[in-house]
């Protein structure tokens, strides 16, 4: 869901009202020889979404997300499909699941496809393939000077003690007492924008203001969450398959580090289940994947960046889930929405917990946007072993942007700063993960191998807190996603009106009751 970003120590940045600012080290790379993987991205996804935003629409042109009744045959199934102005075949359907995208490029408008669809007796249901949100927000701030003083009993990761005053407020280091990082054999899904998975230099097409030229790119996996640490890697929507999975925006980095950052390494920042593992599926593209995408189709000229951090597709979150359910995840994190429901999304997350993965889900960042009910996050509320999480800040408040509604759940830390101004001292949250100067826009070619600690806020990053809660839980021996519910909730702090409430569900987070009362429920 919506993510604000700061980065503070290479200088200040400001974009469209946005600025962000980084702290600590960057890593450095090795490159090795270039390679040119095949890109899945095609032109039907990107002049897709410029379409989309053009119009103000929420989902792909000429796509839909179709359900057939059971028992329906494939003559059935084609004879449904032939209703459409496009006639589009049986076998051009994508499977997920139970359900299939189709494609009809004479049908712009989905919201008529589905009409139509709706209309056929061998369809059971039908909605457009909607487009999910990472957006993210920056703000100034002042370089931070390493200090080597640290409270004890605290890690001694260079910059925690002075930035992560998230895991301070949920008294990680008493619960880390209890729960040293979890266990190696609990796998985490994070469904995002991906994590760097290798060392390397990619050849890639770029128009770099002249012409398209074949441009080396520099990747490097992030120094405070190793390859050893990364397992089972895919992307469903940049790189065609057996590609390395790649973060070109440092979304899906940021929420696996607040997960599983490598601590007490002496490096940057912690990580609550830093003895866990990330199953990273990128399903989330933004401004250089199109751009990139868009000069292999020799396309030349810039396009205007997406709003915030970027889009996703309902039907590339779906296969995500399932797919890291499917190898192994049990937990798994979303942190992504928008204001329209999904059948598809819903049938992926009771997927995932009827397979005994929980599930944690952004509330939405929209409160201050019209409070609209945030999907998938509404879900949550009727799916025991997947909840919702709203965002505090520092004053145990709630933070200004977070979504209320019933459906939400629980509540951790997400940052709550409107104007950060003195670096450390920001309510935002701080991870390791790309220097956001070295891909923004304004760059000609970006670079994806350096990092830092970065400060980002939004329910984008409250949804890792209770991500690592549950690995942790997992780790203790609590396997069944309903009871790593019922123990987070029975534990929480309550927070505003007494009991659930809008605002904050049943409270905050509270690591160490969570884990001291794992013999309660299993």
């Amino acid at each position: 869901m919506r993510s604000f970003r700061v980065r503070v120590g290479v200088g200040v940045l400001l974009l469209g009202g946005f600025v962000l600012v980084s702290a600590g080290r960057s890593g450095s790379a090795q490159v090795a020889a270039p390679a040119t993987p095949a890109l899945r991205l095609t032109a039907e996804l990107i002049d897709g979404y410029q379409e989309a935003r053009a119009h103000g629409w929420r989902f792909l042109p000429g796509q839909a997300i179709v359900r057939f009744k059971a028992g329906t045959t494939q003559m059935r199934r084609a004879r449904a499909l032939s209703a459409l102005r496009g006639q589009p075949a049986v076998g051009s359907l994508e499977w997920i699941g139970d359900s299939a995208v189709v494609r009809d490029p004479t049908e712009r408008d989905a919201r008529l496809l589905v009409e139509r669809l709706l209309d056929q007796p061998e369809v059971e249901s039908a909605e457009p393939n909607y487009l999910r949100r990472l957006p993210a927000t920056r703000f100034p701030g002042i370089a931070i000077e390493n200090s080597a003083a640290r409270p004890a009993g605290t890690p001694n990761d260079e910059l925690y003690s002075r930035l992560q005053w998230n895991f301070n407020l949920l008294d990680m280091p008493s619960a880390w007492n209890i729960n040293d990082g979890g266990s190696s054999s609990v796998i985490v899904g994070v469904i995002d924008t991906g994590v760097t998975t290798q060392q390397q230099t990619v050849t890639l097409p770029l128009f770099t203001g002249v012409s398209i030229q074949q441009v080396p790119m520099l990747f490097d996996v992030n120094p405070d969450l190793p390859a050893t640490r990364l397992v089972s890697p895919r992307d469903f929507i940049f790189f065609a398959a057996g590609s390395p999975v790649v973060d070109m925006t440092g979304h899906g980095s940021h929420v696996s580090a607040t997960i599983a950052e490598e601590t007490n390494n002496a490096l940057r920042l912690a990580g609550m289940a830093y003895r866990t593992k990330i199953l990273p599926v990128k399903v989330c593209v933004g401004y250089w994947e199109l751009m990139i995408a868009n000069a292999q189709l020799n396309r030349p000229g810039f396009l205007v960046p997406p709003d915030e951090d970027g889009f996703c597709t309902e039907s590339a979150i779906s296969q995500g889930i399932r797919y890291a359910v499917d190898n192994g995840a049990k937990v798994i994190n979303l942190s992504l929405g928008g204001s329209d429901a999904s059948t598809l999304e819903r049938d992926a997350i009771t997927y995932a917990v009827q397979n005994g993965a929980f599930v944690s889900i952004s509330a939405g960042n929209d409160f201050e946007d019209g409070n609209p009910t945030n999907y998938p996050a509404s879900y949550a509320a009727t799916i025991d072993g997947a909840m919702s999480v709203g965002a505090i800040g520092k004053s145990e408040t709630r933070a200004h942007y977070s979504s209320t509604g019933t459906w939400v759940e629980i509540a951790a830390p997400g940052g709550d700063d409107r104007t950060p101004g003195s670096g450390e001292d920001s309510g935002v949250i701080w991870q390791s993960t790309l220097r956001f100067t070295d891909q923004d826009p304004s760059v000609i070619i970006p670079r994806f191998d350096r990092y830092n600690a970065i400060g980002y806020q939004g329910t984008s990053m409250a949804a890792p807190h209770v991500s690592a809660l549950a690995a942790l839980l997992r780790s203790q021996g609590v396997t069944d996603p309903k009871a790593i519910e019922a123990i987070i909730r029975a534990t929480a702090k309550d927070l505003g009106d007494k009991g659930k409430d809008p605002s904050f569900g049943y409270g905050l987070i509270q690591p160490r009751a969570a884990l001291f009362g794992r013999g309660l429920i299993r």
